[in-house]
């Protein structure tokens, strides 16, 4: 770390966390979560130290209210306010453009947070779901046919083609998971010949929302994650500090073959080396 990047982590004001790989690791099928080395100590010096924080995951596969319950259950400090996931991001932002009707490719963790503020959810799966203004894809391992052929024609329709994440793989204990946003958005490509919009990371929807919600400019938060392809290219894309841990998806040498350009400004073994950062710099 270099001493301009050990200046500003002095000057961070709010902290963005991802989960998988980062505090937790859990298997392929995001159940049996273990939690990570320092995670617990490090949220729980921010909280002594009033500086605010939000966990922000890729993953659909619960509520931001059921996540908050598993990471609480494994020992890391957490409520209502600092859980988000792709589908709150999405609920926002479809607020925001003024869609009334979202089709969903996904389980309650998908469409429940939509539901929340007020907007109308359509399943994929049921017969002729009529008009919408756009679909949304996120966790949904039981998808079929009917799925994606009722996709396809509200796209062709006029509806906007929205997912979850883009990436095709995640952190878990027993290697790489697949994201099943990454796949349905493939099928659908070369169906409706669109690249469907990423509203979680590593996209600037995904950080612009999480600075609402810390209420805080993104030029003066951390991200810390432990995907080279997620975390890091969101900070550095706009503006925000990047932590690199290697508990997950990249590992220590995740950068050895990139451009410079790309390399997080702090690489750390674990959340846990943070603690005594951040005990040296306050």
């Amino acid at each position: 770390m270099t001493s301009q990047h050990n200046e500003r982590l002095r000057r961070i004001k709010g902290l963005v966390f991802d989960m998988d790989g980062t505090l937790i690791l859990g298997d392929k099928k995001n159940n049996n979560m273990n939690i990570l080395p320092g995670a617990a100590e490090f949220i729980s010096l921010l909280i002594k130290k009033n500086i605010p924080y939000v966990v922000m995951t890729n993953g659909t596969a619960r509520s931001p209210k059921d996540y908050v319950k598993v990471l609480s259950e494994v020992g890391i400090p957490m409520n209502d306010n600092t859980m988000m996931t792709p589908s709150s991001v999405a609920a926002e932002y479809f607020v925001q453009k003024g869609y009334k009707r979202i089709m969903v490719l996904g389980c309650p963790g998908v469409w429940e947070p939509l539901v929340d503020l007020g907007l109308d959810v359509v399943l994929s799966s049921i017969e002729d779901p009529g008009p919408v203004d756009a679909v949304f894809i996120g966790w949904y391992r039981e998808f079929g046919f009917k799925d994606i052929e009722n996709a396809w024609l509200a796209v062709r329709d006029g509806a906007e083609l929205y997912t979850a994440s883009d990436v095709p793989f995640f952190a878990t204990a027993n290697g790489p998971g697949i994201g099943t946003s990454c796949a349905l958005a493939a099928a659908l490509k070369p169906l409706t010949g669109k690249e469907a919009i990423v509203l979680g990371k590593p996209s600037s929807i995904a950080i612009e929302s999480a600075a609402r919600h810390l209420g805080i400019p993104v030029n003066e938060i951390a991200v810390v994650g432990d995907d080279p392809d997620l975390e890091v290219p969101m900070a550095i894309n706009n503006g925000a500090l990047s932590i690199y841990v290697h508990t997950g998806t990249g590992g220590p040498n995740a950068f050895d073959e990139r451009d410079k350009s790309t390399w997080p400004h702090i690489s750390i073994a674990n959340v846990g080396e943070l603690v005594a950062l951040y005990q040296d710099d306050k």
